[in-house]
């Protein structure tokens, strides 16, 4: 019973330190979107909270600063349209696609100096959300689509993704030591006595 409860501990404390350490780690060269064949980095930013960047999961709500930087010089000379949509388990980003826009920016050449495009959002609202970008070419023969998934607010729920893998560890961990020590447990012959029958009979 003990050991259970140790190793209960030993999981809650490594599901807060992971999801902590995941979230201080997290760069934007790490948080790569793909649109159509090219490739941009998302990022976030919470200036009046924090100094830290943030992609797949933003702590909290209030202000965020998105910035989406362009991998390829191709997407510098297509019109960019970029929405940020609640994630409700839609199976196309269509679908009921005003209803699920919290944010846009209408059509425009916004990678044309620096290739970099930036907003700013103000999260009020606990949960997923979709960062949707599409290019498209002036003649309209090109279209790219992009989607990136993260998070704002809701670290319990953040945390509880952590929790279950690290339980999930735990289990696997556990059931290999098990494992083991069944192996290393010695074995004798039938014809040979143990040593305790040896220790007897002396």
């Amino acid at each position: 019973m003990t050991g259970r409860l140790l190793l209960a501990a030993l999981a809650a404390w490594a599901t807060a330190s992971t999801a902590q350490a995941q979230i201080k780690a997290e760069h934007p060269r790490y948080c790569v979107m793909s649109v159509g064949p090219t490739q941009m980095m998302f990022s976030a930013f919470q200036e009046n909270q924090t100094d830290e960047i943030f992609c797949r999961h933003v702590p909290t709500l209030g202000l965020t600063m998105i910035i989406l930087d362009a991998q390829q010089v191709e997407l510098r000379d297509m019109n960019i349209e970029i929405r940020v949509l609640r994630n409700v388990g839609q199976t196309d980003w269509r679908d009921d696609l005003d209803a699920n826009t919290v944010a846009v920016l209408p059509p425009k050449k916004y990678l044309a100096d620096k290739g970099t495009a930036s907003f700013t959002h103000n999260f009020s609202k606990d949960g997923s959300y979709i960062a949707l970008v599409r290019a498209t070419s002036d003649d309209g023969a090109k279209e790219y689509i992009g989607q990136y998934d993260f998070s704002v607010g809701d670290t319990a729920g953040w945390y509880a993704v952590f929790g279950l893998a690290s339980l999930v560890g735990a289990g696997c961990a556990l059931a290999m030591w098990r494992r083991k020590r069944v192996g290393a447990a010695p074995r004798f012959a039938p014809d040979k006595p143990s040593p305790s029958a040896l220790r007897q009979s002396s």
